[in-house]
């Protein structure tokens, strides 16, 4: 399959970069730092990506965008513009084509008030990012014959944008013990998403497990014998703007699939680190 990858220089996109080239003919795309083997490319240039898609593609996966939320918030024109806009002209782009785009989406497109949310509840976004994320899945589903996936926090190792692990680079660091999800180890992003794409319409993946971040975080530690502390902190201590839901729990009425539980990706991203040493 030749697939486009918008996104591949950043943490998730960097991930499903390395896992789906050594299986089908994938190009990526990068931003504004150029990374060998990507090609630059704005969003906000429509010509420019339109030009990229000219080389024809089975399927165009959508996974750049800005995803910070207090940048978003700070600037939601621009985040508009790369979250919103830049699927409204891929859409455009491919129409009549033939050729598939699956869109990454957000648990942020509800409020956390909920146990557990599947497909068929109603969204609810509190941020910014949040409804940028709910009018591309709109322009998305409104074309009918594409395919939306919502996912959660993401954690583990990707090639260039490590940001998750970034956060045990200090002495300290600090995590949310009300801030509740079922987070995905990011190898198993991937080949969920091969399991998925031919599907149509609008799906969830989720990790098996549901854990609290300062959970998560801790364990990662322990794991992998960081020397980092990891700090518990509650939500609204550490964040005031823009509004964050604490409970974001995904599941899915249509299929079965979910990540591995943390115990199980721990294990294989403590092994993936013991290789990086020898």
């Amino acid at each position: 399959m030749k697939i486009l990858l918008l996104g591949a220089s950043g943490y998730v996109g960097g991930a499903l970069w390395k896992s789906l080239s050594a299986r089908h003919t994938v190009v990526g795309t990068c931003a504004q730092r150029a990374v060998p083997g990507l090609v630059t490319v704005d969003l906000r240039d429509e010509a420019a990506l339109c030009a990229l898609l000219d080389q024809g593609f089975d399927l165009v996966m959508h996974a750049a965008g800005l995803v910070d939320l207090a940048a978003a918030e700070a600037q939601p024109a621009l985040a508009h513009a790369l979250n919103v806009r830049s699927v409204q002209v891929l859409l455009a782009a491919v129409r009549d084509t033939g050729t598939k785009v699956l869109l990454l989406s957000s648990d942020n497109v509800f409020d956390g008030t909920g146990e557990v949310y599947t497909e068929e509840d109603p969204r609810s976004p509190v941020n910014v990012y949040g409804r940028t994320k709910c009018a591309a899945e709109d322009a998305l589903l409104g074309e009918g014959g594409h395919l939306v996936v919502r996912i959660p926090l993401v954690y583990g190792r990707s090639p260039w944008a490590d940001r998750f692990m970034a956060r045990f680079a200090g002495p300290v660091t600090r995590a949310q013990t009300d801030v509740v999800c079922a987070p995905v180890y990011l190898p198993s992003l991937a080949p969920a998403l091969e399991e998925l794409w031919d599907r149509q319409g609008l799906l969830h993946f989720a990790g098996a497990e549901v854990v609290t971040r300062f959970e998560l975080m801790s364990r990662v530690a322990e794991a992998l014998r960081l020397p980092t502390r990891v700090v518990p902190v509650r939500n609204d201590d550490v964040f005031t703007s823009p509004r964050r839901p604490k409970r974001l729990v995904l599941r899915s009425v249509h299929h079965d699939f979910l990540g591995p539980d943390v115990a199980t990706a721990l294990a294989d991203l403590a092994s993936d680190s013991t290789e990086e040493k020898t």
